[in-house]
């Protein structure tokens, strides 16, 4: 039985206490300057059924993963279910980005999908050389399109118009698609490089958090826009307004990371446990841990793991789920394998 929740804080309460947080400067342990985040691991989505998951990224993006039983004691702890037991497999995606795709059982799990418009919820973008092929083995192996018309729209990039259409995995995962011409060097496969997006509640707190508690800096937020083949391809109401935050996630990747906030529409929180399949999440390494979520639970982070605390996962490895202002499950872990013996 999972423990209750504490109450949400505000979006105001939380902007301003990460804010003032953010202004504390932070320092290791040995009095030098590092920074807070190390890199982004990797993106999570936890599935129905691992099998029918793994074929569809085969069979519609020709993504191949092998699937893994886990047998990790530290992870009914880690994920706050008691009896929990887990079956993943990690996705190596073009660029370098790895895709976890988590399968527990041993307990009640409740799916549950959202709209795209809804805080808490995230997608997979993948770049294409061709996106008609991709669409034609979405629609057979019978993806649900979010895109209204089911079909490519046209819409502006930093590299000028292009067509792009998202749709849903088997769990309800969104992914978007992006035709583009590779760069020299690209991979040859159809998908040749990946980002991540998420929907966002509030600019101002989503800032607050990954900028202000974690040190990944975002841009400001953009203008509310009104276009109208943006809506389109979100599934989004004629006069919805959005506005974009973005970044670039630390580490080797180098993954390019969008926040949309929506308003003009209504907008449910998307907020599963870390089981639930649907339930996306994200990975990101940190230098130290322990400064790091005191932080967090200073701000009013919600903490997900057993009695808050971080969990000892092996090998060196000290690790905790959190739920982001948006909603998002976010393990943050601390690395420091012991050194080998000669």
């Amino acid at each position: 039985m999972t423990t209750p929740h504490p109450p949400a804080p505000s979006r105001a309460l939380f902007a301003a206490a990460a804010a003032v947080l953010a202004l504390l400067p932070y320092r290791s342990a040995d009095a030098q300057s590092a920074p807070i985040t190390k890199s982004l691991s990797h993106a999570i989505h936890a599935v129905n059924d691992l099998d029918t998951t793994l074929a569809f990224y085969r069979t519609v993006f020709g993504l191949n993963g092998k699937p893994q039983d886990f047998p990790n004691a530290a992870v009914p702890l880690l994920t706050n279910a008691p009896g929990v037991t887990l079956r993943l497999s990690m996705l190596s995606l073009p660029g370098g980005l790895r895709f976890e795709l988590t399968h527990f059982k041993g307990l009640e799990r409740k799916p549950a999908q959202a709209k795209y418009t809804d805080p808490g919820v995230a997608s997979l973008v993948f770049y294409v050389r061709d996106i008609d092929a991709l669409v034609a083995n979405a629609k057979k192996a019978k993806a649900p399109i979010v895109t209204a018309g089911g079909e490519p729209v046209e819409i502006p990039t930093a590299n000028g118009r292009t067509r792009s259409i998202i749709l849903r995995d088997p769990d309800g995962f969104f992914i978007q698609l992006i035709e583009e011409t590779p760069p020299a060097g690209a991979p040859d496969s159809n998908v040749h490089r990946v980002s991540l997006a998420y929907t966002m509640e509030s600019a101002e707190a989503t800032a607050a958090f990954y900028t202000g508690l974690l040190g990944i800096d975002l841009s400001k937020p953009s203008a509310f826009s009104k276009d109208p083949a943006m809506l389109r391809l979100y599934g989004a109401p004629a006069g919805t307004e959005f506005r974009k935050i973005s970044g670039t996630m630390p580490g080797p990747q180098a993954a390019h990371i969008d926040f949309t906030e929506f308003r003009g529409v209504p907008r449910t929180k998307f907020h599963l446990r870390v089981r639930d399949p649907g339930a996306p999440a994200m990975a990101i390494q940190v230098n130290e841990e322990k400064p790091t979520i005191a932080r967090m639970k200073a701000a009013g982070t919600n903490i997900i793991s057993t009695n808050g605390e971080i969990v000892d996962f092996g090998g060196g490895t000290f690790t905790i789920f959190v739920e982001d202002p948006n909603g998002m499950n976010l393990e943050v872990f601390e690395r420091n394998p012991p050194p080998r013996r000669e």
